[in-house]
């Protein structure tokens, strides 16, 4: 056993309380020293324990603002992957379109009605009918399109009429309101 327990643990006799000698300021001194080192160790661990949360702040921050650095690159990867893909589909538009194009004009040259007639005659080998083989029609000289072009001037006139009525009952309606 220490010295200091030793005398901490002495039994005193007697109501009146012993004079403090120079062995107790010691051990008073000793128990504030540990009381001061056990106080520092605590402030230093909650100093370390400070700057581990920190540093694990900064980290977790640090390794955010990469993962959203990495999501706003592959989105502008897509976006440029997707242009250069609209602009290939535009060049071969344009190449189907230029096609197109010429298929049209070499399918209105060739309805040459001299044209026709040459390819049937050597080609295909037809003949022109004999004078018994025409047979006449009548076609009435209204045709189609001008028949249609009536019936849709008819409706529109129509559909005026109707509109203007409309208009009218309307007009009339807030004059009786008032």
């Amino acid at each position: 056993m220490s010295k200091s327990n030793r005398i901490r643990e002495q039994y005193l006799y007697g109501t009146s309380a012993p004079k403090f000698n120079d062995t107790h300021k010691t051990l008073i001194q000793e128990d504030e020293k540990e009381l001061l080192h056990y106080k520092q160790k605590k402030e230093k661990a909650q100093r370390t324990r400070k700057v581990i949360s920190y540093k694990l702040k900064l980290v977790g921050n640090i390794l955010c603002l990469f993962i959203g650095c990495l999501f706003i690159m592959g989105q502008y990867a897509s976006i440029t992957y997707n242009q250069k893909e609209i602009k290939k589909l535009k060049s071969e538009l344009k190449e189907i379109q230029n096609s197109n194009m010429l298929l049209k004009s070499e399918i209105a040259e060739t309805v040459d009605l001299t044209y026709i007639k040459e390819v049937a005659t050597e080609k295909l080998g037809m003949m022109e009918p004999a004078a018994h083989q025409i047979v006449y029609i009548e076609i009435p000289k209204v045709s189609y399109t001008a028949y249609n072009q009536l019936e849709q001037d008819q409706n529109r006139l129509n559909q005026s009429t109707e509109d203007e009525v409309v208009a009218a009952s309307f007009f009339d309606f807030f004059k009786l309101k008032r």
